[in-house]
């Protein structure tokens, strides 16, 4: 946006052709200087003469370019306030110029000595509040350059970034500022359509933004190193991979590109998806941790399974991918609607900080508020998406004050875990139908129900209570995920009851072929060897009935479970074994399957449960008795 005297200025050149300088300053209360100054800094930061001047003549407006005035006079916004054009302007002749002083810095941009000072410290305030860096300071009234030429570089990166994706329109213009250079357009251009030639014999692309910044950072590095600001080359490889093979070939075609540019541009272009028509972004195994550890304290805080819906736990976890790279390379987005996101989504905000410390812990960095608010939109997605309140009754026969006092402490503390259906009494209770209910609330110490969790109270609520409430309502989720991997894992076509006496290696064999039917796993005998073998040296034995073998070397195609229950229990490790589940596991973290390990350690520390599991007369029988335990506290 021009600022109003800029404004005024262009208008009185066109409505006077021919005015002087002099009569401009009367007209504005200003002086001269400060005319010339303003008539010189929009010339510059347009790169065209759009106003010439003639001492005999005084100031016209170029008809060449007449269209970009009238364009600049009719527009209310434009794409980058002059204000700000003046910082990337300053920055740029003082990284161009060496040893540049306020004297030059005036000469060149047409102010006066005490004008370049302020606007110098504005450019130190902006790179400070902005970008945390302290690109130079002054020296007997010398600027002097602080950072290292590869800090800088990434300095420049950062700013162009930032611009690109709140303004792409006025990216040349800040190129233009920042790089000092008339021929930037034409470069820029042919340096955009190698990468797109590169791109397109990887048969990869970027998005058109991402394109935008890559080329710009790669003029970057061409600019400098043409004048001289050459990185040393400290030999550091970057990874074999489809980021390397792109900028290398860009580094082996275009001029003024060097080896030492490679691990610079890397880091930027790490940050960026590149896209494929048949292939998925590579998912990092620390990702992998940072997202298990993220969902798993999200569930032990308030029981919230992030992982309830595949496809968007997935998009979440390819979107940490990149935004580890981003936090961890320095190129953090920014989110000019932060606010209102924290505002729109406050629970979901609450949740995605805690992957804050997380990341902290591993590599030392903080994740932003404006990188936070982008996951929160998937989290946000999640909450609304998979209901994950806990359908709940209020149950109590007290007088209205009392119901009013349990609600706000419910709306309180558990607002975000909790949907209050209805506040009855005992007697309308009886007649509902509680099959959609997770929890009933009680003030009724003596309320019993048979397939609902009830959270009793003898008196109004007290402090001990949320954690009581918080670990009633962790246990109903945590059954609730065991309920859907028993569905996932566990049908009644993989469960065979044995009334005959059966040998180890003999039964293995046979539910290691079911398994090879099934489509779990490919090699049978490879499979059905590494399960002996692990049993000889490291025997699976859970507590003296039950035993969950699986192979130590071979992995499944996809993970699966056969059961066998043996009315004669076979003789292992001094043992009676009478439960078998047989595992083929993928070669991959799988949080579900240690959950399955801990509900299998709770059904053998519950003698009456396992007795009532170990009579099962059929499959049928089995899955049921099965079902009906629960997890413990």
């Amino acid at each position: 946006m021009l600022t109003a005297r800029q404004l005024k200025i262009i208008k009185l050149i066109m409505n006077n052709p021919g005015i002087h300088g002099k009569e401009i300053s009367e007209n504005l209360n200003v002086s001269t200087r400060t005319i010339r100054s303003e008539i010189t800094f929009m010339n510059d930061v347009t790169n065209c003469i759009l106003i010439r001047s003639s001492t005999k003549q005084g100031y016209m407006i170029n008809d060449e370019h007449l269209d970009i005035i009238r364009n600049i006079v009719n527009q209310d916004n434009e794409n980058v306030d002059l204000a700000v054009y003046r910082i990337y302007k300053i920055i740029g002749k003082i990284l161009f110029f060496e040893d540049c002083s306020i004297y030059d810095l005036s000469e060149l941009l047409g102010l006066s000595d005490s004008v370049i000072r302020k606007e110098i410290n504005k450019v130190i305030q902006f790179l400070l509040k902005n970008y945390n860096v302290e690109l130079f300071k002054l020296k007997k009234d010398e600027c002097v350059i602080l950072l290292e030429e590869s800090e800088i570089r990434e300095l420049l990166f950062k700013i162009v970034k930032d611009m690109a994706l709140e303004n792409p329109d006025a990216l040349m213009d800040i190129l233009y500022m920042l790089l000092s250079d008339s021929w930037v357009m034409k470069y820029y251009k042919s340096t955009k359509e190698d990468v797109i030639k590169i791109m397109n014999g990887e048969q990869v692309y970027l998005s058109e933004t991402d394109l935008s910044i890559f080329a710009a950072c790669i003029l970057i590095c061409r600019v400098r190193n043409l004048n001289g600001y050459n990185l040393e080359d400290n030999q550091i490889s970057s990874p074999d991979d489809l980021y390397t093979r792109v900028i290398t070939k860009l580094c082996m075609q275009s001029s003024y590109l060097e080896q030492a540019d490679i691990p610079i541009l890397y880091n930027l272009l790490h940050t960026f998806k590149i896209k494929s028509t048949d292939e998925v972004p590579k998912i990092t195994d620390f990702t992998v941790l940072v997202f298990d550890e993220f969902c798993n304290e999200v569930f032990d805080k308030y029981s919230i399974n992030l992982k309830e819906s595949e496809a968007l736990s997935s998009k979440m976890l390819l979107h940490i991918e990149f935004m580890n790279r981003r936090v961890i390379g320095g190129y953090e987005l920014k989110n000019p609607i932060v606010d209102d996101v924290k505002t729109k989504f406050p629970f979901a905000f609450e949740i995605s900080m805690m992957i804050v410390p997380i990341l902290f812990k591993y590599k030392r960095v903080y994740v932003t508020e404006d990188e936070i608010s982008y996951l929160t939109v998937y989290v946000a997605q999640f909450l609304e998406n998979e209901n994950v309140k806990l359908k709940t009754i209020v149950v109590t026969s007290q007088r209205h004050s009392v119901k009013q006092l349990l609600t706000q402490w419910l709306e309180m503390y558990f607002k975000n875990q909790i949907a209050i259906v209805d506040i009855i009494n005992k007697e309308a209770l009886k007649k509902m139908d509680l099959t959609p209910i997770d929890l009933v609330i009680t003030l009724d110490s003596f309320l019993i129900l048979k397939d609902v969790e009830v959270f009793s109270m003898d008196k109004l609520p007290e402090i001990k209570d949320i954690e009581r409430l918080n670990s009633m309502i962790h246990m109903i989720r945590m059954n609730k995920r065991v309920s859907k991997i028993l569905d996932c894992y566990i049908q009644k076509e993989h469960v065979k009851v044995y009334p005959d006496t059966k040998e180890l290696s003999e039964l293995l064999q046979e539910m290691s072929q079911k398994l090879h039917e099934s489509g779990f796993i490919s090699d049978t005998k490879g499979f059905y060897e590494d399960v002996l073998l692990r049993e000889k040296n490291y025997p699976t034995n859970l507590g003296s009935q039950m035993m969950v073998p699986h192979a130590l070397f071979t992995f499944a195609d996809k993970t699966g479970i056969e059961v066998a229950l043996l009315k004669k229990p076979l003789e292992h490790d001094g043992n009676q074994v009478q439960l078998v589940f047989l595992l083929a596991l993928e070669k991959k973290r799988n949080d579900e399957m240690n959950l399955l390990f801990q509900f299998f350690n709770q059904i053998v520390s519950h003698k009456k449960y396992m007795h009532e599991l170990l009579q099962s007369e059929d499959s049928d029988a089995f899955i049921k008795n099965l079902y009906s335990f629960k997890l413990l506290e």
